[in-house]
């Protein structure tokens, strides 16, 4: 009888997930495949109650849009970034752009990288892979994305996202970007704000207006760089 169980158990635990509980994307994109980005999008979109997310580095600003309108739908969104992601002006801006709409921001703090690309949808799905959240990522580089539909293996990333966020300190914006209205040129997709070179020669055919730079992010603008 004790024989038997415990082949049970074995042949019970080497049965594979079901395949329609595994979806694997490819960067560039394989015949017959997910695209990572177009999937993280769809994701996000479809959650209803919490997103928990470790990112090493997350500068695509169509995920960051995306985390933002699922904050002001009601879900519950919670970012860990490697502290590597302030030391870019830019990228620091993307953090800066959810931690102003309310998401809570995390900067990991533990030695070493946070190297970790994962996140975890209504606390049964997780996305998992080398695929950063970059332009990088997604255009240039070789990158694979899993999407595993698995409560009990969410239940483990939910573990050590909790760990991590213990260690981790709450994002501080430096106050060096605007705080206040900026203007966005139609043409590039590029905002800009008072102290920036351009600020006043944005032609009025191209010019629009936004009540902060949140706004302007959510809309698809980037920082300009040539800013005091």
């Amino acid at each position: 009888m004790l024989c038997s169980a415990i082949a049970l158990l074995v042949l019970t635990a080497a049965v594979p997930a079901p395949a329609e509980e595994i979806q694997a994307c490819f960067a560039p994109p394989v015949a017959g495949s997910c695209d990572p980005l177009v999937t993280v999008l769809r994701m996000i979109g479809n959650a209803r109650t919490t997103i928990r997310i470790q990112m090493f580095s997350l500068t695509l600003q169509e995920v960051v849009s995306a985390l933002i309108r699922a904050k002001r739908r009601g879900v519950d969104v919670r970012v860990i970034v490697d502290r590597g992601q302030l030391q870019d002006r830019n990228d620091s801006f993307r953090v800066a752009a959810l931690a102003s709409a309310g998401v809570l921001v995390l900067v990991d703090t533990v030695p070493g990288l946070m190297h970790n690309k994962v996140m975890v949808i209504d606390g049964g799905t997780v996305l998992t892979g080398s695929f950063n959240y970059t332009w990088g990522a997604e255009h240039l580089n070789a990158e694979n994305l899993l999407v595993l539909h698995d409560p009990a293996l969410a239940a483990e990333y939910l573990r050590n996202w909790n760990q991590r966020a213990a260690q981790s300190q709450p994002f501080i914006a430096s106050g060096a970007g605007p705080s206040g209205a900026v203007v966005g040129n139609r043409r590039s997709m590029i905002y800009q704000w008072p102290g920036c070179r351009y600020y006043g020669k944005i032609s009025p055919r191209n010019r629009v207006e936004f009540p902060d730079a949140q706004a302007a992010e959510a809309a698809g603008y980037r920082p300009a760089n040539n800013c005091r």
